[in-house]
């Protein structure tokens, strides 16, 4: 079965390539919400009160990369994104210190389908997609008061489903073409399990799941190569 699944994958994929189009890469600005993660860190910020924590990092706007190939005939692609983000508390002083660090990263693998809104320059179209994603998550926490220290490492995982909608404009520059977009991606998270343990997820303290927020405003701008 396995074979078999690997033989189709190859066939697609040469399907694919054997078809007129181009590669494009994107490199992307983007402000997803990652509420559910923000708020856990205000959680841990009140748990271990009356230590004055203070809050370095709360899941900023982030940079990403994205590569694809785009098929003219059937004016769809098919995309590979990734991106990354991340919070950190910290607090130091003579008596000691305490720090946790979340990083985030997300893989997207997923399709597009193109909507020419000029179709004698090509230039404006809208874009609607769906996409995968594998996410992972690392809990890094340490502190040392007096001569007790204690540190933990964990890491989660959890796999996504979203859709989302942009605006492409593309400009034929010699032998490669500028391109640029804005949109909104709606990701529905699912559980971020222990790693160590898929059987065990990630909650706050209200007994509610945590997860990953990848809903937001996506930017991008590259450059793409015509295959012929």
């Amino acid at each position: 079965m396995k074979t078999n699944t690997i033989i189709l994958l190859l066939f697609c994929t040469i399907n694919v390539f054997t078809q007129q189009g181009k590669i494009f890469f994107e490199t992307n600005y983007n402000t997803f919400s990652h509420t559910s993660l923000s708020n856990f860190q205000e959680e841990f910020k009140t748990d271990i009160a009356p230590i004055p924590v203070k809050t370095v990092d709360d899941f900023p706007a982030n940079i990403g990369f994205t590569l694809g190939y785009e098929i003219l005939d059937s004016n769809t692609a098919l995309f590979l994104s990734y991106n990354s983000s991340g919070g950190k508390l910290s607090y130091s002083d003579y008596s000691g210190i305490v720090r946790l660090e979340e990083s985030l990263n997300g893989i997207t693998f997923g399709g597009i389908y193109y909507v020419n809104l000029n179709k004698e320059k090509q230039d404006f179209k809208i874009g609607f997609k769906g996409f995968g994603m594998y996410s992972s998550l690392n809990l890094n926490s340490y502190s040392e008061i007096g001569t007790n220290i204690q540190q933990d490492n964990i890491d989660f995982q959890s796999f996504d489903f979203g859709i989302g909608a942009q605006l492409n404009y593309e400009y034929p520059l010699s032998f490669f073409i500028i391109r640029a977009n804005i949109g909104f991606d709606v990701v529905l998270g699912g559980k971020l399990k222990f790693k160590d343990n898929n059987e065990a997820h990630l909650i706050n303290n209200s007994g509610e799941d945590v997860k990953t927020g990848w809903s937001g405003l996506r930017t991008g701008v590259g450059i793409a190569f015509n295959i012929d």
